[in-house]
């Protein structure tokens, strides 16, 4: 079970960007080095929130740098059974759904439209629907993404490994994969096809941090 220590954590962090509007273009330099195809728009979005959430861990390790402290990374099902796939594989490469997410062709209208049908074929089943704006917007953004890359089957027959706890999922993300380059775009397209990973992978780093401290004093 592999494990990321809070200094060496931050040192190679610190070479992410802050997400303030100069460093945007190197974004997308970085972002057409890595995909020549005509970039999704979304796609763009969600590698500035990445950048976002990323800086916010970043910040938040900051504060165990006193402490040595580590934390272990959640075993994921070495399947694609799970209700979270992982955006890379076994052998750490991205997985063929991640590396589309920012390159595919049926562009961010496309994406948008189908997002809208599905989130309004959500809501005409959720009573009082309309009142839960906030999450249908949410899920209609889930499976226009998923839509646009070619539904979730597509999603799971080129996955590999899997979770079924979103919070264990961004943990391993963070330990396994936040020191290696690209881990960017990994998580943008984890965000792209599962939104609330954006609101919850700063607090599941936390909590995993905390755990481990309290384990640590023990």
């Amino acid at each position: 079970m592999r494990f990321i220590h809070v200094r060496r954590a931050i040192h190679q962090l610190a070479i992410i960007p802050l997400p303030m509007k100069r460093s945007v273009p190197l974004l997308l330099l970085s972002t057409f080095l890595f995909a020549p195809s005509a970039l999704h728009a979304d796609s763009v979005a969600d590698l500035v929130k990445a950048q976002a959430v990323i800086t916010k861990v970043l910040q938040l390790l900051a504060k165990y740098q006193q402490y040595d402290v580590q934390i272990d990374a959640p075993t994921p099902r070495a399947n694609a059974g799970g209700k979270f796939m992982l955006p890379y594989t076994e052998s750490g490469g991205l997985t063929e759904w991640a590396t589309k997410t920012f390159n595919v062709q049926a562009g961010s209208f496309a994406g948008e439209k189908a997002g809208d049908a599905a989130g309004r074929a959500v809501a005409s089943k959720v009573p009082l629907g309309g009142l839960a704006s906030g999450l249908m917007k949410k899920k209609g953004k889930e499976l226009g993404a998923m839509a646009a890359l070619g539904g979730e089957k597509y999603v799971r027959s080129t996955s590999s490994l899997s979770f079924d706890d979103l919070d264990s999922y961004a943990v391993y993300l963070h330990v396994k994969h936040s020191q290696q380059s690209g881990y960017n775009q990994a998580l943008a397209a984890a965000m792209a096809i599962y939104p609330q990973l954006e609101s919850r992978y700063e607090g599941a780093i936390n909590q995993a941090y905390k755990q481990a401290l309290r384990t640590q004093k023990k």
